[in-house]
């Protein structure tokens, strides 16, 4: 196998929910100019397709409803690689999120001649997420967005629908979605970390502050 093309980065971002991630991600993609591989959106996309791979993965979320393997996901990262240009760095976001996935995913990269350059890891606490997720609504019929200091009735002024929570973003299920994601998780965090590969970042600045300290770091 050829030596992975060195001038090319590839980045890794991990983050717990209300960290900014998908903030993050977007700035990354645009001034980075890389291709950003969103493994969960890419499990959903290729569950609707009627591919072989897609068969797979939907038997396994909307019929089964479990967890996707780990060499499932190595094969939706490799099967995104394919279609990318090898001149173009990529962003994986959400992946690898167990321990048990670095290889899949260190592997998938290697077929393409890809090594990862840095793990950023958005850091924040679990009373910080609680707080920042809490306060989001939405239309539980268009699915506009609104935070809780805008709600100041229970009908949409946009479609005249429902404004409700969803389960996940109630303080509870903010709790156990975070609980979940650090339990699985920080022993990748750990792994990385030891490679000296982890930028570890505070999330609780503002966005662009965050991602100012990301380009000095990654410079």
């Amino acid at each position: 196998m050829n030596t992975p093309i060195e001038s090319v980065k590839n980045y890794v971002l991990l983050g717990p929910p209300g960290s900014g991630k998908s903030t993050q991600a977007t700035k990354l993609k645009e001034k980075l100019h890389l291709a950003h591989v969103d493994v969960g959106s890419e499990l959903r996309r290729l569950a609707e397709s009627e591919t072989e791979l897609g068969k797979r993965i939907h038997e396994v979320i909307n019929v089964k409803k479990e967890l996707v393997s780990d060499g499932l996901i190595g094969c939706v990262v490799e099967h995104v690689l394919k279609g990318i240009k090898s001149d173009t760095g990529v962003l994986v976001d959400g992946a690898p999120r167990r321990i048990s996935q670095v290889d899949e995913v260190e592997q998938a990269l290697a077929l393409h001649e890809r090594k990862i350059a840095k793990v950023i890891f958005l850091d924040l606490s679990l009373e910080e997420a609680v707080k920042r997720i809490s306060i989001r609504f939405l239309c539980l019929k268009c699915k506009k967005p609104f935070i809780k200091q805008e709600v100041m009735s229970l009908i949409c002024d946009q479609c005249g629908g429902e404004i409700g929570q969803r389960q996940d973003d109630t303080p509870d299920g903010v709790a156990k979605r975070y609980e979940v994601f650090m339990a699985e998780t920080r022993p990748v965090i750990e792994y990385f970390e030891e490679q000296r590969m982890l930028l570890r970042i505070d999330a609780r600045m503002l966005p662009d502050e965050i991602f100012e300290i990301l380009m000095k770091k990654l410079a």
